[in-house]
């Protein structure tokens, strides 16, 4: 990361780095989202076994479930296991995403 400044003014600088951090981290927390891609039922069932899970929810009918790890991939972003009837899907997004937006 590299800090380029105008000035010698000790106060622009913080407000700098405070905002050069910040697109630092949201450029990591973007690259850590991942799009969704079909898993089989062994890796969807292995996931659910490595640690309790995090917002694990299921449709009244059993059509749908999903589940949260625990632990984050990079800031507030986490693997999302999400299956929908006979199908299995794994994605990387942020940890406070409803199950209606996952589904």
């Amino acid at each position: 990361m590299n800090l380029h400044l105008i000035e010698s003014s000790a106060v622009l600088g913080m407000q700098t780095t405070a905002e050069a951090e910040r697109a630092y981290w949201l450029s990591r927390r973007n690259d850590a989202v991942k799009a969704p891609e079909e898993i089989d039922v062994h890796a969807f069932h292995e996931a659910l076994g490595l640690m309790y899970p995090l917002n694990w929810s299921t449709s009244e009918n059993g059509e749908w479930e999903t589940f949260m790890l625990q632990e984050m991939v990079c800031c507030d972003v986490t693997e999302i296991y999400a299956r929908c009837g006979a199908r299995y899907f794994r994605l990387r997004d942020v940890c406070n995403l409803s199950h209606a937006q996952i589904t």
